[in-house]
């Protein structure tokens, strides 16, 4: 590309040596952006209750998008280089150089819409939280131009000056020898760190109005972004015009950068008037105080269909009851499907008016269903890492059951879950049962729980959330969800790691 001093004391490299591997500088500052810029988001979401799994899945998704984009985007203005595929996926030798960040801002910003669509997330808040990020990686990737000799302005005409104002290692990295191949060393002006400090400044901007401006409001972030990224962009690419090199993108005498930043301006500014007309009104730092009061700070369980899957142990135990007791009794799936919730006593109270009858009924269901235990129970996919995250993350665990305690406990034990429990309520330990909410408030007494939500499958488990006043949730990966439905929870969920979602971590 440029001709630098390659023999000079401070010419710094493109590559890292990294044990052979040549590891490009411009990848890895790239790479520090992103990640800095995740760091970031994970941080602020959790502000504005987004889950840090979506953040994670989201850049895992996106980011690649974003380099594909900026990537056809260069390639776009520059077809007269020629472009074999080796080239276009930087298997060339030359690596991915040539990466124009406009086109990577224009499918990133697609790639969210429709990623927020999908994941039925809030598309403000998600801007809210990228719109720093991507100055973050701005602010790194023009150190990328710099290890790579390119984004530079015009002749420096006070060199003396330049010399003291700015740290050796760039000045002498800005040493480059003329465009036109004539003698002698000039220093450039490097715009990578004018564009860098404007992006700093444009960042610090965000942080200051997100904490102390009252009247921002969500999704004005990335107005303002569009704004001051535009602004920046037209002042150092009209610098790079004067710099003697031909790296501006142009669509005939068109700038394409200056001319997309002028658009980015004017869309910043619509979008600004636009969205206070007719877009959600919610002030942003109203929305981080109203999370901060309803943050879930404890998540209670049913056990039975919720965390373990007890569903063929608890039939054939009624089974093999009913065939001792009622020999010429049939039981119909919906009468099965019926039982799933209920104590034991209430279940078989609809069978028999004798007491000591259903006592003998509930001793010989037990003694089947203990024997066979733990061969015939499994555990949810998703329960042991949900649980486990939960814990790690801080929030307050329980079970409420209709179970007896020690069984309860024991079917805990057994997967696992039981030593990531901060109390197990079972049947015996209150007096009235599930729809009763007694179980969930005993819990949500004793684990002090201020923001609380219930996750269950039965329609008794959304009944006693409900009546204890606490979010309650139903799991959807029953078989027959609907009679849960029918008692309307506050929230469902298709597999268990989705509670991370509803407790905003």
């Amino acid at each position: 590309m440029l001709n630098f001093l390659a023999n000079h004391d401070l010419y710094l490299p493109e590559k890292l040596d990294f044990f052979g591997l040549l590891i490009p500088i411009y990848g890895l500052c790239i790479i520090i952006g992103i990640l800095i810029a995740v760091y970031a988001a994970i941080r602020e979401g959790k502000k504005l209750g987004i889950a840090s799994e979506d953040i994670y899945t989201g850049v895992i998704i996106i980011a690649p998008l974003a380099i594909v984009g900026a990537r056809l985007w260069y390639i776009l203005f520059n077809l007269d280089e020629g472009w074999p595929l080796d080239k276009i996926l930087g298997l060339d030798g030359n690596g991915m150089a040539g990466l124009a960040i406009q086109g990577g801002i224009i499918a990133a910003v697609i790639a969210i819409i429709f990623y927020c669509r999908w994941k039925r997330i809030s598309l403000y808040k998600i801007l809210d939280i990228v719109a720093p990020g991507f100055l973050i990686g701005q602010i790194c990737g023009r150190w990328g131009n710099f290890f790579n000799h390119e984004l530079f302005g015009p002749k420096i005409k006070h060199p003396d000056l330049f010399e003291k104002l700015l740290p050796e290692f760039i000045t002498e990295n800005m040493r480059i020898s003329p465009a036109d191949g004539g003698n002698g060393i000039d220093y450039y002006h490097p715009t990578f760190l004018y564009e860098s400090a404007l992006n700093l400044v444009g960042l610090i901007i965000m942080l200051v109005l997100r904490r102390k401006f009252k009247k921002l409001k969500t999704g004005d972030l990335v107005g303002i972004y569009l704004v001051w990224y535009g602004l920046v962009r037209i002042f150092t690419e009209s610098l790079r015009s004067m710099s003697g090199q031909n790296e501006i993108l142009k669509l005939g005498p068109i700038p394409v950068s200056i001319a997309l930043s002028v658009i980015f301006i004017i869309c910043g500014i619509t979008f600004l008037i636009v969205k206070r007309i007719k877009g959600p009104q919610d002030y942003y730092g109203e929305v981080i105080e109203y999370i901060k009061e309803n943050k879930v700070d404890t998540v209670l369980f049913d056990l039975d269909g919720t965390l373990l899957n007890t569903k063929p142990l608890i039939d054939r135990s009624f089974v093999h009851t009913f065939s001792h007791f009622r020999p010429d009794y049939q039981l119909s799936e919906e009468e099965l499907d019926s039982f799933f919730g209920p104590t034991l006593s209430q279940t078989f109270s609809r069978y028999s008016d004798n007491e000591k009858e259903i006592e003998e009924m509930i001793a010989y269901y037990r003694k089947f269903n203990i024997a066979n235990h733990d061969s015939m129970v499994k555990v949810f996919p998703g329960a042991n890492a949900l649980v486990r995250t939960l814990h790690k993350k801080g929030f307050k665990l329980g079970v409420v059951s209709s179970k007896k305690t020690d069984l309860v406990r024991h079917g805990l034990e057994l997967f696992g879950l039981l030593d990531k429990m901060d109390i197990v309520i079972g049947a015996d330990e209150v007096s009235n049962h599930k729809p009763a909410p007694d179980g969930i408030l005993l819990a949500k007494e004793k684990l002090n729980g201020k923001n609380v939500i219930y996750v269950g499958d039965t329609a008794n488990d959304i009944a006693a959330a409900k009546a204890a006043n606490v979010k309650a949730i139903g799991v959807l990966y029953i078989k027959n969800p609907e009679v849960m439905l029918e008692a309307k929870p506050d929230d469902v969920v298709k597999n268990l790691n989705e509670i991370l979602k509803i407790c905003g971590e």
